[in-house]
């Protein structure tokens, strides 16, 4: 039976996972419509919306960027100081960089803008961080499976409450005291109070390693591991490339959006929940049901074929139903594909390294989402379609891979 202060770590840390999650989701419909409005003085007038983008793109790799630097270092200093200190660290930094976002789209300042997101990014990478206390916190394995599977849940709740918010509380025109850097100032009250929750609720949970060496560029260490051999190197080749057309997608559908159908932050907000519901029914039922009738490589082969298909046609259509149409299936297929290309990396390790190869998943991952946001960006500098393009591609040639490695 767990004592008082297990459960209260153990709200404390699924607490800080969901508002880390919420911080991310919530400026999912902000930032392409802020961008590109004509009338935001971020930009000069003359300044053309294809050169927007592009500087949109970097922007949205920002974030991403901190998290693929953040995520080891975070990682190392919970091992060597404790998982309490290093919440703690992560959480006011966090703080820090939500408040900078904020101010700076009030102020419409450029350079603090690029500066708070990558410092958002850098401490907002502590997922590692929760998923080694809930390690620490279970007695047995099947409990620690269970509590992973609250994550799971927690993560796709988040994201569609995060992202709904924030669609309707960036929109003036649904409440005159609404604005783009209102959401940023509420997720900054939300990590203010996860700071109380880990300095009154959380009990450290781990044995401090002091001798453990410091590895400050432990990402590009994972990255170099992964491709020592060939068969790692095609398998992780197939999860950055499916990586990399998920993020175009994802971060370039609302700069669509906002360029064909002329959508508000509000109407962004919409979108979200529906691809969030997309995304769930295709990582659960939809794959349970499928995977009765048939092996999960199968599965995996006819995903990677339609979202490549689906990618490649989304920007072309005028009708707005028939692009939600098929973006819906696009996201259903990529709530399919992701857990059968983790379970296909997990699958290729022994049980004691599993660590180490999920590490370097990360990595990986957060290496695709770094690249992706800037190719695209200026990609569309040509035209909105042509990030979308690439994405199919990269995603065409994961399914290239894929088959080279099955006549393997």
């Amino acid at each position: 039976m767990q004592s008082k202060y297990s459960k209260l770590s153990l709200v404390s840390v699924f607490f800080t996972f969901f508002v880390d999650n919420l911080c991310w989701s919530v400026v999912f419909p902000i930032f392409a419509p802020y961008f590109l409005d004509k009338d935001n003085i971020l930009f000069a007038p003359e300044i053309s919306e294809a050169t927007r983008t592009t500087i949109l793109g970097f922007f949205l790799m920002a974030f991403s960027l901190g998290q693929f630097l953040g995520a080891p270092i975070l990682g190392e200093y919970a091992d060597r100081h404790g998982r309490k200190k290093a919440l703690l660290v992560s959480v006011i930094f966090t703080l820090i960089g939500l408040g900078v976002t904020a101010w700076s789209m009030k102020f419409q300042m450029l350079t603090l803008l690029f500066i708070g997101r990558l410092i958002t990014g850098i401490f907002a990478a502590n997922m590692s961080i929760c998923l080694a206390c809930v390690t620490d916190l279970s007695p047995d394995e099947k409990t620690k499976v269970k509590y992973f599977g609250y994550f799971s849940v927690l993560a796709g709740l988040s994201f569609v409450l995060g992202a709904f918010l924030g669609g309707k509380l960036s929109d003036p025109t649904v409440n005159s005291w609404f604005s783009p850097d209102f959401p940023l100032w509420l997720a900054a009250c939300l990590t203010f109070l996860n700071f109380l929750f880990i300095c009154f609720g959380f009990k450290e949970t781990a044995i401090v390693d002091f001798p453990k060496k410091f590895a400050f560029l432990e990402s590009f260490q994972n990255i170099k591991l992964a491709l020592r051999t060939e068969k790692i190197k095609r398998v992780y080749a197939i999860y950055f490339l499916f990586l990399f057309s998920w993020t175009v997608l994802f971060q370039f559908t609302p700069v669509l959006m906002v360029d064909k159908f002329e959508f508000t932050s509000s109407d962004i907000g919409n979108l979200a929940l529906y691809m969030g519901l997309c995304w769930a029914f295709g990582s659960s039922y939809l794959n349970k049901f499928l995977m009765r009738s048939f092996l999960p490589l199968q599965i995996l082969e006819c995903a990677l074929l339609i979202f490549t298909i689906m990618c490649c046609i989304i920007a072309f259509p005028n009708q707005l139903a028939l692009v939600l149409l098929i973006l819906g299936f696009c996201v259903l297929m990529g709530g399919l594909a992701w857990p059968l290309c983790t379970g296909m990396i997990s699958n290729m390790a022994p049980r004691q390294i599993q660590g180490k190869i999920l590490g370097m998943s990360q990595s990986v991952q957060s290496l695709a989402m770094t690249i992706a946001p800037v190719i695209g960006g200026m990609a569309s500098q040509a035209t909105t379609s042509f990030p979308f393009l690439i994405g199919g591609a990269a995603s065409l040639l994961a399914g290239t891979i894929y088959l080279t490695l099955k006549e393997r």
